[in-house]
């Protein structure tokens, strides 16, 4: 769990990026896609109208045929004048008439993103549907009619005729008389089913002249139509874009190959780690080394563990000279260095802790020592001493060296300072003089440990030391190091003539 949240803290600039590119395209999503509301207002055909006008004479038609007609453009002009808003060509595809051809009616259904101009242009359509079809009705069923008596009235004149004729022959033509009889009752056969029409016609229209009604108005739909428009698309969008943040950060988190835990550490690159050091409040440095006897600190129990586990490591393996390295500077290689010698001295152990970080010492700070000489004057005067090395052997010009003038105690008892000096050479010049093999075999004989607080692997003199000593630990930063410079770090160490015992994983769970 600390993993995840370090990773969302070290990358929470992606999620804050995120969440203001879901908040912005939330926006412009709803404003791309608007909910919508379906609202339906519901016509009825009576039936037995329908039925009535089955004589051959179709005033009233099916259902079918009317929510076909329900789309005609005398009926979308009259209602969208009093929507000026929409578009003409875009509304028509949100209008659909549907025919039930069970129940004999017609549906209306209006799909808008506003619930109320989609249900009051449902009841428009349909309203307006109905009187002009009804209207249609009527003056089909008024020109029927009129029709009917039109003929009705010329067949009455044709039957005039024939009687006028009939009285105008002869009565002893028989045989005309005749024919103009049964002329004149064909023709007033035809009246009468006329007329038989004209009266079921008239019964009609004053029964059934308005069969189409609006049985169902549409009222203003509370949810969107569609799913999506159900969503809050803000905030959906934002989740979104969060979890693919969080994908995005697992990714690079991957590929960055940060430092989280030291068992992951050990697990990559096949060290071991004789020490997990997490940032703390105060910073380490700010920890007195005094305090380390007495004070019960987290950071100082952890200190106390890498002690144990290097000082198993060392008495296993006989070692003597300890260096500590790290792979960049400012890693907190001379806290480490300081913590593990003064631990080592609280354990009665004689400790020699040996700042040969000559760029930028700072052991003589952290222990209120003198930096007038130390490692680099006593090397410069081994160097200067008259007399053959190889003739009187290296112990002997040692012992020629005042050693008090460059080894001190400190305020720690069994703790002995060797201070960095000012180097009036090359640091790697001096410190490559067969005088610095010969100096740490003495020291290696006198004292119990000898901590050396080398520099960054970075500079050559690290390496140097690394090959002098006994056993090479280096401080991995957490904040800055990565698994692939550790893998190859190790690489480079273990193909030369270092000693690498293990790392020491330092800065953990600082948030940076």
């Amino acid at each position: 769990m600390r993993v995840v949240v370090r990773s969302l803290i070290r990358w929470v600039w992606i999620l804050v990026l995120c969440v203001i590119a879901g908040f912005f395209g939330g926006k412009q999503i709803e404003r791309a896609l608007p909910p919508t509301y379906q609202a339906v207002a519901i016509v009825h055909l009576d039936v037995q109208a329908r039925s009535g006008s089955g004589n051959g004479i179709p005033v009233v038609q099916s259902v079918a045929a009317y929510a076909t007609m329900a789309m005609a453009d005398s009926i979308i002009n009259v209602v969208l004048v009093h929507y000026p808003d929409l578009n003409r060509q875009a509304i028509s595809r949100e209008i659909v008439t549907t025919p039930d051809l069970n129940g004999q009616n017609i549906l209306f259904t209006v799909t808008l993103s506003h619930a109320r101009e989609a249900a009051s242009l449902a009841n428009d359509l349909a309203n307006v549907f109905v009187a002009q079809q009804n209207a249609a009705i009527k003056q089909g069923y008024e020109k029927q009619i009129k029709l009917l008596n039109d003929t009705i009235a010329s067949e009455q004149t044709q039957i005039d005729e024939f009687n006028q004729k009939i009285v105008q022959t002869p009565a002893t033509n028989t045989i005309v008389i005749q024919q103009y009889q049964d002329q004149r009752n064909q023709v007033q056969n035809l009246q009468n089913q006329n007329v038989a029409a004209r009266d079921n016609l008239i019964t009609q229209q004053a029964l059934y002249s308005a069969p189409l009604s609006v049985i169902q108005t549409a009222t203003p739909p509370r949810k969107p139509s569609m799913v999506l428009g159900t969503l809050p698309l803000v905030p959906v969008t934002m989740l979104a874009l969060l979890m693919l943040g969080g994908v995005l950060i697992f990714c690079l988190e991957r590929w960055s190959n940060h430092i989280n835990s030291a068992y992951v550490l050990q697990k990559e690159v096949a060290l071991p780690v004789f020490g997990t050091l997490r940032w703390c409040v105060p910073t380490p440095h700010e920890i007195p080394l005094l305090a380390f006897s007495e004070l019960k600190h987290p950071y100082i129990e952890e200190c106390r563990v890498m002690m144990a586990d290097i000082l198993l490591q060392a008495e296993k393996a006989q070692a003597r000279v300890l260096a500590i390295t790290a792979l960049k500077s400012h890693a907190g290689t001379s806290t480490v260095a300081a913590q593990l010698a003064t631990l080592l001295a609280l354990s009665k152990r004689r400790v020699l802790l040996i700042d040969a970080n000559l760029h930028q010492p700072s052991l003589h700070e952290r222990l209120d020592a003198l930096n007038n000489v130390g490692l680099a004057r006593l090397l410069e005067e081994a160097r200067m001493m008259k007399g053959s090395v190889f003739a009187s052997g290296a112990v002997s010009v040692i012992d020629r060296l005042a050693i008090d003038n460059f080894i001190v105690p400190t305020a720690l008892p069994n703790l002995f300072l060797l201070s960095s000096g000012m180097p009036s050479t090359n640091p790697a010049n001096l410190l490559s003089m067969p005088e610095m093999e010969q100096f740490l075999k003495w020291t290696a004989t006198r004292a119990d440990y000898v901590v050396i607080d080398c520099p960054a692997l970075a500079f050559s003199e690290a390496h140097i030391l690394g090959v002098l000593s006994d056993q090479t630990f280096v401080v991995i930063d957490a904040t800055r190091d990565r698994l692939k410079q550790v893998a190859a770090m190790k690489d480079e160490l273990t193909g030369g003539r270092v000693t690498l015992a293990g790392l020491i994983v330092n800065k953990l769970n600082r948030w940076i």
